[in-house]
């Protein structure tokens, strides 16, 4: 394959952000809104610049940024987010987070890396972040957040599904299910059955995360009210049973990917 002049390829951290209802806000103050764009900008370059990471794409109220480090560009997001909260006069933004192989084009970075972690970006909370997997296989444990995995989710212009988290930390917003997102898109090119299953494994994520919080209240509840260990199996047994039967619904290589009790990652 002939290399393009000029044009290099790498494996990045990638951050895309995008003002929250930007154009909404544009149209009842656009003085405010500019200057607020302004000192939020401001905010984005200080943190990814101490952060070792540099802005490489630019266009309205989103920029696109790299960082040669995972932790990094996480560690980042969350003091971007943490500081526009707090602040008066910023604007709310949403957040993608993706490691992925990138084109470089002079200073620009483009490629299906970027284009995820900006999808990232539309479907995430406004005051939020959200990260693919790969990210979170590289920052786990190193750094004083948490990953919470909503489930399965297609973004838009991706034929395949995939895992997708939230960032949980103080002063960052966070969903707790994958229907707290922007909606998802099937693609055309899908089967009915694919699409059936991309369904089903959503469903199932939610009733195992909504059976998890029973069985641990039932256990509490039982041992609190001191009745004799013991009566609280039945309803536990009853969750329990009802999601296996939903879990072996599913398609074998899902019940493997998705775990039973716990997500396998």
């Amino acid at each position: 394959m002939t290399q393009i002049p000029g044009i290099q390829r790498k494996l990045t951290a990638i951050l895309a952000a995008d003002a929250a209802n930007f154009s909404g806000r544009m149209q009842s103050d656009e003085v405010g809104t500019v200057q607020a764009l302004r000192r939020s900008r401001d905010i984005f370059e200080t943190r990814i610049a101490m952060r070792g990471g540099r802005i490489a794409n630019t266009a309205g109220d989103g920029l696109i940024a790299e960082f040669p480090s995972v932790v990094d560009a996480v560690a980042a997001a969350v003091s971007i987010q943490r500081e526009l909260e707090a602040g008066d006069g910023l604007l709310p933004f949403r957040i993608g987070l993706h490691l992925g192989d990138i084109i470089i084009d002079g200073d620009d970075i483009l490629g299906d890396g970027v284009n995820l972690a900006a999808r990232l970006q539309d479907m995430a909370r406004e005051g939020g972040i959200l990260a693919t997997q790969q990210v979170i296989d590289q920052a786990k444990g190193r750094l004083d957040a948490e990953f919470r995995h909503l489930g399965s989710a297609q973004p838009k212009g991706f034929a395949e599904g995939m895992p997708i988290y939230a960032i949980v930390a103080d002063g960052v917003a966070a969903p707790s299910t994958i229907e707290d997102l922007a909606p998802r898109m099937i693609a055309p090119e899908q089967t009915l059955e694919q699409a059936q299953t991309f369904v089903a494994v959503s469903k199932y994520e939610k009733l195992r995360s909504r059976n998890r919080l029973f069985v641990g209240g039932f256990a509490a509840l039982d041992l609190v009210t001191l009745n004799g260990f013991g009566w609280c199996l039945w309803p536990i047994s009853a969750f329990v049973g009802l999601q296996a039967l939903s879990w072996f619904r599913l398609p074998i290589s899902e019940r493997k990917r998705v775990g039973f009790w716990r997500t396998k990652t």
